[in-house]
């Protein structure tokens, strides 16, 4: 009998032992196999989501000059800026990133769903005075909501190192009524990247490398907002949404 016990004993042990094996095993793997949040994460908050809206598609043109369609030149921009706030460590959700339409309701949509820090729509401008030039950034501004100085505040550094880097007229930063930056509970701006009805600007910005000046300047003044807010984002463990 006690040889019996010894036995069921000793073979209780062993599987112990064993489990322990596994356990401390796999917490140890599970340690060096975590995703690694260094590059998702600044003094223990979750990098910024920004959620890019490349403004029109499908359908819907936008603005137009003869075969120069306003929707194509923003989801370019649109790409652009999502390389270089990826390139800053920024996280980047697209409302469209090819040529369909989304409409405006889904757009407010998609950066609810997805907790966006701040929303930013991608446009150029059109007018009837051939003359009208230069690059403006909206916010909206009709109630006096935390979220609305945020909005300001984030327009005016967006629109500063939009003008640094294209040499762009400004028209500066303007309280709008779009749908885009009304109905969006985070910090959201409209940006103006130019006049396709001015014979100067539409030579611009049919050139990639000029849109390319216009998206690292969208970028650069969203890292600017964040640096000047240090860290207005969520706890490390309020993940966002998938």
């Amino acid at each position: 009998m006690k040889l019996q016990f010894s036995i069921e004993v000793g073979s209780y042990m062993k599987r112990f032992r064993f489990i322990r094996w596994k356990v401390c095993v796999g917490f140890i793997f599970s340690f060096l196999f975590l995703p690694d949040d260094s590059d998702a994460t600044v003094a223990g908050c979750v990098k910024p989501l920004v959620v890019l809206d490349a403004g029109h598609g499908g359908k819907d043109n936008g603005a137009s000059f003869g075969n120069f369609l306003e929707k194509r030149v923003n989801i370019i921009t649109a790409l652009l800026t999502k390389r270089h706030l990826e390139g800053l460590g920024y996280r980047v959700i697209m409302t469209r990133s090819k040529d369909i339409f989304i409409s405006l309701v889904r757009r407010v949509e998609i950066a609810s769903q997805v907790k966006a820090d701040i929303f930013v729509s991608i446009h150029f401008n059109s007018s009837k005075n051939r003359q009208a030039e230069g690059i403006e950034v909206y916010y909206y501004s009709s109630k006096p909501l935390p979220r609305n100085r945020a909005s300001q505040q984030l327009a005016n550094c967006v629109l500063t190192r939009l003008a640094d880097q294209t040499e762009a007229n400004s028209r500066g930063v303007k309280a709008g009524n779009f749908h885009v930056i009304r109905e969006t509970s985070m910090p959201a701006v409209l940006v103006e990247g130019g006049f396709i009805t001015n014979a100067q600007e539409r030579q611009k910005i049919r050139q990639r490398t000029y849109l390319d000046q216009i998206a690292l300047g969208v970028a650069q003044g969203i890292d600017n907002y964040f640096k000047m807010n240090k860290c207005p984002r969520r706890e490390l463990n309020a993940r966002p949404a998938a």
